[in-house]
């Protein structure tokens, strides 16, 4: 099987980076008219905005498999948005293996089963930062009966489950004024940082190799002048969490130790998918035929997909990648063998459930 590589190529020129929608537009149009003029039944979304291609073998939007991939990127140089190939089988360019990859893997899948399996794909338009319309496509009705498969993780592995993901901001309040004269003030950058610390140091510190919570510190906002304290300081906090419900507890924590006003920013929970789920064994097996040099498993994520999403459907979810290098690097690409392999392989799972 071969995919349809000038797809791909045509698809990363076109700099589709999250913050420019009429670009990430222009990546959905494109791929529309692709999948419409083979025959895919196609739908587009206006999400604030953002136009999300739904397309399918079949009518309706609850095919019984469906895959999701994204069309927006992180932003790059000039020169990332023209593809290059360098005959060792590796396509390298912005996009080629987050996200444009799998999603030219799925619309090969789409072509190739129209007529002989029911199977869907959402592409969305703003997955690095934040996906909210895979979200808005969740709660208008789209979905799958027996199946969701997000392509966007690594690969040779069924990613199962990936932590929730909370961020916080702490707000401590002072009295503000010059710095030549702090007797007079309550510097409430002092404080941030004392109460902070309490904090973190009662947060046990995580291992690569253990599975748990974590948390980093990623924006301080203060003042504006080196001579002047201001009157307000605030530290934001990603934390990542592996409970349901997770949020509540680390909002009760950070409150209880450090005294000082606590806002959520956002949130998303945890995802976890039964491995003893029948879609997900057979997955499995069919991947490992694929390599069967390779030991495919079954995974956590740390990161955050577009998987959270679903999670309300009630139905498995199975996260899996193409082989890909430098994500988000000037020199991210792929490996193109690892393209068509994967769509022969998710093209046969749909298959065998079908002669089932």
């Amino acid at each position: 099987m071969n995919v349809d590589l000038e797809l791909l190529k045509d698809l990363i020129r076109i700099p589709s980076v999250s913050a420019d929608v009429d670009a990430v537009n222009s990546a959905t149009d494109f791929l529309h008219a692709y999948l419409e003029n083979r025959g895919l039944h196609c739908t587009i979304e206006n999400c604030n905005g953002r136009r999300v291609l739904f397309a399918a073998t079949v009518p309706g939007k609850q095919p019984d498999y469906l895959f999701n991939a994204h069309l927006d990127v992180v932003p790059a140089e000039k020169e990332q948005f023209e593809p290059s190939e360098d005959g060792e089988g590796r396509l390298s360019g912005r996009g080629a293996s987050d996200c444009k990859g799998p999603a030219v893997v799925i619309a090969q899948i789409l072509c190739d089963l129209a007529g002989k399996a029911s199977v869907g794909a959402i592409f969305t338009a703003d997955e690095e930062i934040g996906g909210s319309t895979t979200a808005a496509m969740v709660s208008r009705g789209y979905g799958a009966k027996r199946l969701i498969c997000i392509v966007d993780a690594d690969p040779y592995c069924i990613v199962n489950a990936q932590k929730g993901a909370a961020t916080f901001k702490l707000i401590a309040h002072g009295r503000g004024g010059h710095s030549s004269e702090p007797w007079n003030l309550e510097n409430p950058i002092e404080k941030l940082m004392n109460r902070f610390r309490v904090f973190s140091e009662r947060w046990p510190a995580p291992t690569e190799d253990r599975w748990c919570d974590t948390m980093a510190p990623t924006v301080l906002q203060a003042g504006k002048v080196g001579n002047m304290v201001p009157d307000t300081a605030e530290l934001t906090v990603n934390f990542r969490f592996i409970e349901e419900g997770g949020e509540e507890k680390i909002a009760k924590r950070l409150r209880e130790l450090t005294g000082l006003d606590v806002e959520l920013v956002s949130v998303s929970p945890p995802v976890f998918s039964d491995i003893s789920e029948p879609e997900m064994q057979r997955l499995q097996r069919v991947l490992a035929a694929q390599w069967p040099d390779r030991e495919i498993r079954f995974s956590h994520l740390n990161g955050a997909t577009d998987s959270r999403h679903f999670v309300s459907l009630g139905i498995p979810v199975a996260v899996l990648g193409v082989d890909g290098f430098h994500i988000h690097c000037a020199s991210e690409g792929v490996w193109t063998q690892s393209l068509h392999d994967y769509a022969e392989a998710l093209e046969r799972f749909v298959l065998e459930a079908r002669e089932s």
